[in-house]
Parts: C-alpha cells; structure tokens; sequence
C-alpha cells in the first residue's frame, strides 16, 4: 500500500502538522519501530526528506520543500518490503 498526501504549510504551521501526521500514522500501525528516524537535508537547507518506522514494519516517508516562507510536504506511507501490495 502506498499513500500520497501532499500539504503545503506555512512556515509557522509546518511543526504541529508534521507531528500530527506521525502521531496519527504511529497509532495507526502499532506505534513506533525499533528503527530510528532517519533524514537528510540539503546542504542548502532548502528541501530533504525523513523516514518514520512502525512497529508493524510500515515506514511514513516525507519528501519536504521550502522556498521563502513556504514549505510543501509530501507523505507517503510505505508497506514492509516483501508483502504484497508493497514495494520491493
């Protein structure tokens, strides 16, 4: 399964939102994995992406953007690899 939700923020919004959406997509699949979170940035600063993993093996991955006083977000929800309808 593969879900896109793109959001476009202001800048002072984009927190609480973000934490929302990995809030809400935890409880959905058993709260957190044993995973880290993992990110990366540009080294402008200027967009980079981040991966939440569930207990469940599912991961919520963020693909994020900034230009100016904006931010776009898109999420995308990730099966574990190898089951079917997932990825891999």
């Amino acid at each position: 399964m593969q879900q896109d939700d793109r959001s476009t923020h202001a800048e002072g919004d984009v927190s609480p939102d973000r934490e929302e959406r990995i809030q809400e997509f935890l409880a959905r699949h058993g709260g957190a994995g044993s995973t880290p979170m993992r990110e990366e940035k540009s080294p402008a600063g200027d967009g980079g992406w981040y991966e939440v993993h569930a207990a469940d093996g599912y991961r919520l991955h963020c693909d994020w953007s900034s230009v100016g006083s904006r931010e776009e977000l898109k999420f995308t929800e990730l099966a574990p690899r190898g089951r079917a309808g997932g990825p891999g």
